[in-house]
């Protein structure tokens, strides 16, 4: 008969368990060479940090004269980009581009002639839905499928068909 706790190898008699301790040895060493490189890898870092800011600033200022940009001569005065300039006058184009809008807005004109179709002020346009009202669905109908004509009506009770669509 042999007896179990002259052969133990660290296990129990149920094996759901080691029954030693854990090597403390090899956890030392790794949590030790984990710091080391840890501290290592912060210096890197951070000697790069600085050698990177360092060339910056040389290169900014070896940049600001030679970019081109003149200082303005009076307080107020716009500072150009050097040439070629696309956009010669900025605010004379964004007026121009605002009085566009504008007039599109604001008057009556043609969008397609060939197909009849037209633009009105948006006061117009907006007086134009009140008086005559949004399409609605009817309450009682059940929604039609895709694809099939839907029976639309407006508050005055005109009727339209409109394809409807997911």
């Amino acid at each position: 008969m042999t007896d179990t706790h002259d052969t133990d190898e660290g296990q129990s008699d149920s094996t759901a368990y080691e029954t030693r301790d854990v090597k403390l040895r090899p956890l030392v060493v790794f949590t030790a060479g984990l710091t080391v490189i840890g501290i290592v890898t912060y210096l890197v870092i951070f000697l790069l940090f600085r050698l990177f800011s360092g060339q910056a600033a040389r290169s900014d200022a070896q940049l600001a004269p030679a970019s081109g940009l003149t200082q303005p001569a009076r307080p107020g005065e716009e500072i150009l980009p050097p040439e070629p300039r696309i956009q010669v006058n900025a605010a004379a184009d964004m007026k121009t581009l605002r009085e566009q809008e504008e007039a599109i807005l604001t008057t009556y004109g043609w969008v397609d002639r060939q197909a009849g179709v037209v633009r009105v002020p948006i006061d117009v346009a907006m007086k134009m839905v009140l008086a005559q009202g949004l399409p609605v669905r009817q309450p009682e109908t059940a929604p039609p499928a895709t694809g099939t004509p839907a029976i639309l009506t407006t508050p005055q009770g005109k009727v339209s068909a409109a394809k409807a669509s997911r």
